[in-house]
């Protein structure tokens, strides 16, 4: 069970990690943390903090009650100082002090892959993030997305298709999930290895400020983003804004383009100097991973085989998709076995 006084030094939300940190090696244990008056932590830390609806006892009774969930061993918490911290989150501006988790925590050695977009996505949007999220899955690249609707869970299924565990990031308790309609979608992430991870306690409920807060995340942890669709508000840009910020290499989906009300939108992404792409491989080669393209989706071959009766047709998809040669989503065919690859980065 994580220590009681780095889960009370987490509800301490007014400091930032590093904050945090120096007032875990003034003090030393939980006792003499909760001694210090905002006097005594203005004066360790170097700023007077901006404290709004916080107390001692509520901080105390918050971390006591995370204490306990994380006792029972359904969720499990990773602090910033211990070493299976991922490094390239550890790196960004004001770090997550620590980390709730459900699942396996993959090679963060490894690259991931952000792939975000719009909660209203369109069949295009929804395709293209699939489509990705099974492209990096059969090269062992994790999807990172934020199990929202639309794009979000597209990406995750196609990376669990291909037999990969997704990240998803939440705005909430590890224990939530959110929406409650994706519970079939986290639960498959999972029974794969995937993870399951958030900065807020369990039990934490949906904040819309959370959002903006878990989107860095989703930046921090990978290495590259990739935006299928975000018009107006989307939390998508957002998510590129923090890629820029944080030097995450940034990619713009041809779907974007194709899509109505996000043209202008990923125009600006692309003057930004966001390459634009149209499948994984693109973002692979960036990375001096080698892949080679051998299948994809399965619309050349329909159209080659549209002489065949109809029924032929079916007959034969269907065949390839109960033997495993083919997976279904969203009404297309797409083939399993889609890259042949050797994995080696560029450092």
């Amino acid at each position: 069970m994580a220590e009681f006084f780095d889960l009370l030094l987490s509800r301490y939300t007014f400091l930032t990690t590093i904050e945090k940190m120096l007032l875990r090696d003034v003090c030393g244990n939980a006792q003499t943390l909760m001694e210090l008056d905002n006097t005594d932590i203005s004066r360790i830390i170097g700023r007077r903090p901006l404290i709004r609806s916080w107390s001692k006892e509520k901080a105390q009774s918050e971390a006591e009650k995370a204490g306990e969930i994380l006792g029972g061993g359904r969720i499990k918490c990773l602090f910033f100082h211990e070493p299976d911290y991922p490094a390239q989150l550890g790196a960004i501006y004001d770090p997550p002090f620590l980390l709730y988790y459900r699942g396996s925590l993959p090679d963060w050695n490894r690259p991931l892959a952000a792939v975000v977009g719009t909660r209203l996505a369109t069949g295009i949007g929804i395709d293209a993030a699939f489509e990705l999220g099974f492209e990096f899955g059969l090269n062992d690249i994790r999807v990172v997305s934020g199990l929202a609707l639309g794009i979000d869970s597209a990406a995750h299924s196609g990376n669990t298709a291909a037999g990969e565990g997704s990240v998803a990031v939440l705005g909430c308790g590890a224990d939530r999930i959110y929406p409650a309609s994706n519970r079939g979608v986290a639960q498959a992430l999972l029974e794969n290895g995937g993870l399951i991870l958030s900065e807020y306690p369990p039990a934490a409920e949906v904040r819309r400020f959370n959002f903006p807060e878990r989107n860095r995340i989703i930046s921090g942890l990978s290495r590259a983003v990739v935006v299928v669709e975000a018009p107006g508000k989307s939390g998508a840009l957002i998510t590129a804004d923090f890629a820029l910020e944080q030097g995450r290499d940034l990619f713009v989906h041809t779907a974007a383009l194709r899509s109505p009300g996000n043209r202008s939108r990923v125009e600006r992404l692309m003057f930004d100097g966001a390459p634009l792409i149209n499948k994984a491989e693109d973002v692979l080669s960036e990375w001096g991973i080698s892949a080679q393209r051998i299948g994809g989706t399965i619309a050349e071959q329909e159209a080659a085989m549209s002489v065949k009766e109809a029924g032929n047709l079916l007959a034969d998809n269907m065949y390839k998709e109960l033997n495993g040669y083919y997976i279904k989503f969203n009404g297309n065919y797409i083939r399993r076995a889609c890259y042949e690859s050797s994995y080696s980065i560029n450092s």
